[in-house]
């Protein structure tokens, strides 16, 4: 504490009982000079400061590479948790792609969760923190084809938009949104919501088709052609997909006119 309170110039080192002020010269009991003295341990404390931070750096030096070492382990345990979520959650929109919640659907959850043990763990946990939503986008996606049936496509745009929000993860959510963008002349927004679909879902017919699409309206052939005939030969997986409604929007849809004169675009129907 003296030497504190020396440094902020409580006491002279000369005289214990006199006072001294920093904004005097000399102390005011003895009248000796006070500018050498707070020189004087303005360098003790910087020296000891500089000890301190070295002694502080060659510490975590010792320790940190241990705390990074205890924290990696936790880490990669996340990521593979991350991962069956994300993987359980393509499997249970498949299942209720519909919007159907009822015994066929919870068989098909459980006949899912007993061929997986690694699923139904963390199945109570989807469940309490992500099933609504992703029920709820179900409906949306639901809803919005409905509502672009009718041609109500900025309604449509917007529930399709609320079904990204609430289930980030749903790839037909994208690919509905960027189809409706298409229609509403938005076009950046279009191609940004198929890049989202397929970065989600690389198989994703629904995301391949509509992008054929935005690539044939834009006049670029060969990318038109790669998704559709992409889609065409994804139909097999997509069990719930009309194939006589794809075959029919494909010979009226008037984004593909341009390519209907491609002899490759015959061969595509022969695939549906």
């Amino acid at each position: 504490m003296a030497l504190f309170r020396k440094v902020i110039g409580k006491t002279c080192k000369h005289c214990n009982s006199g006072e001294s002020d920093l904004s005097r010269i000399n102390c005011r009991s003895c009248g000796r000079a006070l500018a050498n003295e707070f020189k004087y341990h303005r360098k003790l404390i910087l020296g000891f400061l500089t000890l301190t931070v070295t002694l502080l750096g060659v510490l975590l030096n010792i320790l940190l590479p241990r705390q990074v070492q205890l924290q990696m382990k936790p880490a990669v345990q996340e990521t593979g948790t991350l991962s069956q979520l994300s993987q359980l959650g393509a499997r249970l929109r498949e299942i209720y792609h519909d919007c159907q919640v009822g015994e066929r659907e919870a068989e098909k959850v459980n006949k899912l969760l007993a061929g997986d043990p690694n699923l139904a763990k963390i199945y109570p946990e989807f469940q309490r923190t992500r099933m609504s939503h992703v029920l709820e986008a179900c409906r949306k996606v639901r809803s919005g084809q409905l509502l672009v049936a009718q041609k109500l496509f900025d309604r449509a745009r917007a529930d399709f938009l609320t079904a990204t929000q609430e289930d980030p993860e749903n790839a037909n959510a994208w690919a509905a949104l960027g189809g409706v963008s298409m229609l509403t002349d938005r076009e950046e927004e279009a191609r940004q919501a198929y890049e989202r679909a397929l970065t989600i879902e690389p198989d994703n017919w629904t995301a391949h088709y509509n992008y054929g699409c935005y690539f044939a309206r834009k006049g670029e052939t060969e990318s038109a052609l790669g998704h559709l005939e992409r889609a065409v030969s994804l139909l097999g997986r997509a069990g719930h997909v009309d194939r006589t409604a794809v075959l029919e929007d494909l010979r009226q849809n008037p984004a593909l006119e341009p390519l209907r004169r491609d002899p490759r675009f015959a061969r595509l129907l022969d695939g549906v």
